[in-house]
């Protein structure tokens, strides 16, 4: 076979192709397939290849169907191979009928009839299929077929290739490709579609004949990065059902650690020492020079990854614990030349093997997966019965880059040793030390040695919701005191999160230009979905930063809760919500034993929440709270006057951040009546919405038109302030939006927002613009009052509140482990 396509079409399919690679458990049903074709569409190429294995346990389902028949044929009864055929058929029939729809449902059932028809034959003996690879090959076809017909249906331009029609093998226990041939037949079929995503059928290839075969266990990724290699792809994407790899087994080790890389040497040594993740022949045919291989999740997409390719020059690191639980040793008589030659030419790696030449053995370790062939194998060449199978054995090794120059080396051998150790030693290329113990594992000794070796460090992945003023200064505020910060805590920001699009990776955000990077990486969201997403982030804590003033937010807090997140708030909604939805938040918040900070909600970065709690914890009684709670309230009246338009400086307080993005929340005095609520709350009163006498600055004929009309009819507000200044002159006072609340002798509560006059010598009335004054009476301070003041308006001094309440919540978290 020649190439029939140019150099450059060839040179465009290895700098642009890749290869994505989704196993059975990622196609199990409709869903997952739905799934995929999601992903497909999202994270791959126009032009990449997608391998596919067999649908679920639909390859299980055909061994089962081929062994019902051969008992068949031994009892004349094939019943139970009817039964799991009918069974098969409705399966892959019930995929078709409920992806598809018209001529696209049409075509592909009758293809599968057509499937079908010949199955049943060859159960009635009318047709012989005794290649049992030729049997198992259909999996992976309906596979592939409906796959790309799912997308067809979508739009998109794709469709299905046999792998057989391309990757041609010598049969062989692991089949052996023919490389040049294989490779002239993909190039020849893809690289005159560009723009085309093809669905490649893994784990089969065949025969020069044309005769069908399989690739083995784990076929389908050897058949990934065997398609990369063919056509020089820089990037195999294998999808599982984990988000890549881990310092340890996520199921049997809590508080595991993901790894954003390996190298290939960890990654092969990890592969041999029986990872469920990676299989050593998936790394074969890899150009380590070229190729990187990226291990992420088909169930959470937005998760971390593994990128295992070439990184030789990290750091010596310990970088994951791996265990078997059962390991079969064997011991051999070292006096068997023989035996000892034949073990040592096995091409069947041991995990480790060692000599005691004073007691004349050597062993040999295996896992537990091997036992089956080394007991075949060692029937055939154990004359003199050498070899003995010894029980009861374990292993637990310690994967990295130059392991033994690692600070995790002593550990490790230090904690073994204190277990019934059998043998310790290093693999050749320093990339693992293995230990071989006499005991069985349990997860509670795994958890123990994973904590001592990684010095487990407290996490904390934080989500920011909102990128506007607030959210940009905070982000820039964290870069600057990032290292202070990490100081006490693993900290990393994980998503931004604006109304419609989020950002997210459980790695981390580089915070670089973040703002670009946002706009290239952003996706659609829907907040409902993505909160039973975030427990599965690989932190210790997880923290939402809510940076917006969006009720939609708000009312999505006793779900942030329930999921396991803690909350610091600049939005002002929740804490103000009808008493109702604050005792829901409430109770959830406790329930869960989660922290809620939102010190920023009232006076902006003023400590005024912190002060009022720590009278209350230290025995005072708070009877009232006066003041200007609103920093652009206090910006525009401290700025007015009888020369200057009110209107002209609410367009400015607009533009400079210091109001609200609809001043109407000023001027309404709802946000006054939002820190109110707060502040009283917080005291411990009951007190709502309709428990508040409000005197608004807004009339009512502009409070419900659009924003843009309303800003441009602002001027409608001027007559009226100024008439009101000058009633305040006649007495030599000027207008101030006050707000305030008191508890009464009969403990009921008074409540009050509105212009009030007052003297032009006042502290009231002299503040800096923009500066909140709060007067605060309480048992203690009754002559005079206990008064906090500052600014309280503006984006870097409501950011700075922000970082103090992360802070707090820190130095809380440290406190509980």
């Amino acid at each position: 076979m020649k190439l029939a396509v140019s150099d450059a079409q060839i040179e465009a399919v290895a700098e642009q192709v890749q290869v994505h690679k989704f196993g059975g458990s990622s196609l199990a049903d409709a869903y997952c397939y739905r799934r995929v074709a999601r992903i497909v569409t999202e994270y791959a190429g126009a032009s990449d290849l997608v391998v596919v294995s067999a649908a679920g346990d639909t390859t299980n389902r055909i061994l089962a169907i081929i062994d019902a028949k051969h008992e068949g044929e031994q009892t004349g009864d094939f019943g139970m191979a009817e039964v799991l055929l009918k069974q098969l058929e409705k399966y892959q029939k019930g995929l078709i009928t409920e992806l598809l729809s018209g001529d696209h449902q049409q075509r592909l059932l009758a293809l599968s009839d057509a499937d079908f028809c010949r199955w049943w034959d060859w159960l009635a003996g009318n047709e012989v299929i005794d290649n049992r690879p030729e049997l198992l090959s259909y999996g992976e076809l309906w596979s592939a077929r409906l796959l790309a017909t799912l997308l067809l249906q979508q739009g998109m331009q794709a469709d299905f290739i046999d792998a057989r029609s391309f990757l041609i093998a010598d049969d062989a226990p692991e089949p052996l490709i023919r490389t040049d041939i294989s490779r002239i037949g993909l190039l020849n079929r893809i690289a005159p579609h560009a723009g085309t995503r093809f669905i490649v059928t893994g784990f089969i290839c065949s025969d020069p004949d044309g005769r069908s075969l399989i690739l083995g266990r784990n076929g389908s990724d050897y058949s990934a990065t065997l398609v990369g290699s063919l056509i020089d792809a820089k990037q195999v994407t294998i999808w599982k059902d984990v988000a890549g790899v881990y310092s340890a087994d996520p199921r049997k080790v809590e508080r595991v650690v993901s790894l954003p890389i390996l190298d290939w040497h960890e990654a092969e040594e990890l592969a041999r020492l029986g990872s469920p993740v990676l299989h050593p022949r998936t790394f074969q045919p890899v150009d380590r020079e070229r190729m990187v291989i990226a291990v992420r999740s088909s169930l959470k997409v937005e998760n971390q990854q593994t990128r295992i390719g070439q990184y030789e020059d990290v750091e010596p690191s310990g970088k994951v614990l791996t265990a078997l639980t059962e390991v079969v040793l064997f011991r051999v008589d070292l006096r068997d030349a023989k035996l000892i030659d034949a073990f040592e030419e096995l091409e069947l790696t041991p995990l480790i093997s060692w000599n005691e030449v004073e007691h004349h053995h050597a062993y040999y370790a295996y896992h537990q997966n091997h036992a089956e062939f080394m007991t075949r194998w060692l029937s055939e060449r154990d004359s003199k019965h050498s070899a003995v199978q010894l029980p009861g054995y374990s292993m637990l090794a310690l994967v990295g880059n130059r392991i033994q120059e690692s600070e995790q080396y002593s550990v490790f051998k230090q904690e073994v040793g204190e277990q019934a150790l059998r043998r310790l030693a290093l693999v050749p290329d320093n990339s693992a030390v293995v230990a071989i113990l006499e005991q069985k594992l349990d997860n509670r000794l795994l958890n123990r040695i994973h904590s001592q070796l990684f010095n487990h460090r407290r996490s904390l992945g934080v989500l920011v919701v909102g990128r506007g003023n607030i959210g940009s200064a905070w982000l820039a505020l964290y870069r600057r005191l990032r290292e202070r910060i990490n100081e006490q805590m693993d900290v990393r920001i994980i998503g931004i999160l604006n109304s419609t699009d989020m950002w997210l990776d459980y790695n981390g955000l580089e915070l670089n230009d973040w703002q670009e990077q946002f706009e290239r990486l952003a996706r659609p969201y829907e907040m409902s979905q993505l909160i039973p997403e975030l427990p599965n982030a690989p932190y210790d804590e997880l923290v939402m930063l809510d940076l917006t003033d969006a009720m939609p937010v708000a009312q999505l807090y006793p779900s942030f809760f329930a999921n396991g997140l803690h909350i610091i708030s600049a939005n002002k909604r929740a804490g103000a919500s009808n008493e109702s939805q604050y005792n829901e938040i409430r109770t959830i918040q406790q329930e869960y034993q989660r922290e809620w900070y939102y010190n920023t909600t009232v006076g902006a970065g003023l400590p005024l929440n912190y002060a009022l709690n720590d009278l209350r914890n230290s025995g005072d009684t708070i009877r009232s709270i006066s003041g200007i709670f609103s920093g652009t309230m206090s910006w525009l009246f401290e700025n007015f006057n009888s020369q200057v338009k009110f209107s002209d400086l609410v367009r400015e307080a607009k533009a400079r951040g210091l109001s609200e993005p609809d001043p109407r929340e000023d001027l309404s005095c709802q946000d006054i009546i939002r820190k109110l609520l707060i502040l009283a709350r917080e005291i411990g009163l009951r007190l709502d919405w309709k428990d508040i006498d409000v005197d608004s600055l807004l009339p009512e004929h502009l409070a419900d038109i659009p924003l843009d009309e309303f800003m441009q009819r602002l001027p409608e507000l001027d007559d009226g302030m100024q008439d009101l200044y000058q009633d305040a002159q006649k007495n030599g006072n000027v207008p101030r939006l006050l707000a305030s609340f008191a508890v009464q002798d009969d403990d009921t509560v008074r409540a009050r927002v509105g212009i009030e006059y007052i003297p032009e010598g006042d502290m009231l009335a002299n503040l800096i613009p923009g500066e909140n004054i709060f007067v605060i009476y309480t048992d203690w301070y009754q002559e005079m009052p206990l008064v906090i003041s500052g600014p309280g308006a503006g984006k870097e001094v409501t950011a700075g509140g922000v970082q103090s309440d992360l802070n707090q919540l820190l130095s809380r978290l440290n406190k509980r482990s």
